[in-house]
């Protein structure tokens, strides 16, 4: 399967999350997945309930390190923006956090959630892992929740990634990992390419 079937499948498929996150995936999602992954209680109870109720991450980025006030954070392939929105609590008002996602359902969710928010330095815009619309050496600290697995070039993440974080900058990422190789009928499946 050739990368633009693979992208199109990714949309299509965070198209449908967009409008309707249950039921999407074999593990739980919104504020009861969160709960068990351990992010605080009081950083989910100031995030709009929308945006929570979209959280479709894996696990918790910030279970291996806490982010420090003032810093300056990308979160690749944001979603509706739960991560980035526990980012900017971690931040502060001096800090400012950059969410990039591909899907324009999830961006909508994401940009309507901040805006309800009223958080003046999170900001979500169009883009891939592969190629991150953020300046070189910008970032301390780079997260990812359950995205680099859709990533149709890994080489080209990691180095986007590397490209961002400043010197001495941090990458946390928690993905969904292959330990054997997919069989043959799910390789071609869009589904498994997406999920």
């Amino acid at each position: 399967m050739d990368t633009a079937h693979i992208r199109d499948a990714l949309r299509r498929r965070y198209a449908a999350v967009a409008r309707q996150p249950a039921g999407q995936f074999t593990y739980p999602v919104g504020r009861a997945s969160a709960a068990h992954l351990d992010y605080p209680a009081d950083f989910i109870d100031r995030i709009p309930a929308d945006v929570t109720d979209h959280f479709v991450g894996v696990g918790n980025p910030f279970s291996l390190g806490a982010p420090h006030a003032g810093w300056r954070i990308v979160d690749v392939g944001s979603g509706a923006g739960f991560d980035s929105h526990v980012a900017a609590q971690y931040v502060g008002p001096t800090g400012w956090v950059i969410g990039v996602e591909m899907s324009p359902e999830m961006l909508q969710v994401a940009q309507t959630g901040v805006a309800r928010s009223r958080a003046p330095h999170i900001a979500f815009v169009t883009g891939r892992a592969e190629a991150l619309p953020v300046r070189s050496e910008w970032a301390n600290l780079v997260i990812s929740n359950g995205v680099l697995n859709l990533a149709t070039c890994k080489a080209s993440a990691f180095a986007e990634i590397a490209r961002v974080l400043r010197p001495g900058g941090r990458f946390q990422a928690v993905d969904l990992i292959l330990v054997k190789n997919l069989p043959h009928d799910l390789r071609d499946d869009q589904f498994a390419w997406s999920n």
